[in-house]
């Protein structure tokens, strides 16, 4: 999480954050001691999301991108989506960064960072953890070219302005996407 948040503030001077897919909230309490103040906010779809994050700077809210999208459109200048995608079965994941586009304001900035699709031995250990102890059989990794179509669908061909491998993995790759 730390290389992340360094790629994230360095490509961003947020004051509205919407992490989609916060989990526990493990980047949370990195992005709001970084950006001191920028408000935050983690969404996602499972039960006891941010439970990690030690503080009260953040709020949380159990809701799905595009019902957050269609209640707050245009509210935040900065959308991570980290390592979240490849648990969205390939039918939504569009709309799910439709519903991020939705959520940035004009000139906002999407953070996304997934694995990358290879054949290595970390890539199989992850996919093991993924399916076997995070029991999710729905897992499916996508290959540079599936992200890059991905994106450019819903945000243009001109909207990838930086991008970037995220230590400690060459395969773990983020995105600045600018709406």
């Amino acid at each position: 999480m730390e290389n992340l948040a360094d790629c994230i503030q360095e490509w961003s001077d947020p004051t509205a954050i919407c992490e989609i897919g916060c989990g526990e909230g493990a980047l949370a309490e990195r992005l709001c001691r970084d950006f001191p103040d920028a408000s935050y906010l983690g969404i996602d779809i499972i039960p006891h999301l941010g439970r990690m994050y030690d503080g009260d700077r953040a709020e949380f809210c159990q809701i799905d991108a595009q019902d957050l999208a269609e209640e707050c459109p245009g509210q935040f200048d900065l959308v991570v989506i980290n390592d979240v995608m490849h648990h969205v079965p390939g039918a939504i994941r569009a709309d799910i960064l439709a519903a991020a586009k939705k959520l940035l304001m004009p000139g906002g900035v999407l953070v996304f960072k997934d694995w990358l699709k290879r054949k290595t031995p970390i890539h199989a250990a992850c996919y093991i953890a993924d399916v076997h102890i995070g029991a999710d059989k729905n897992v499916a990794y996508m290959a540079m070219d599936e992200q890059l179509e991905l994106i450019t669908s819903v945000f243009g061909s001109d909207a990838i302005v930086a991008e970037k491998s995220i230590k400690p993995w060459s395969h773990n790759h983020a995105f600045k996407v600018v709406k």
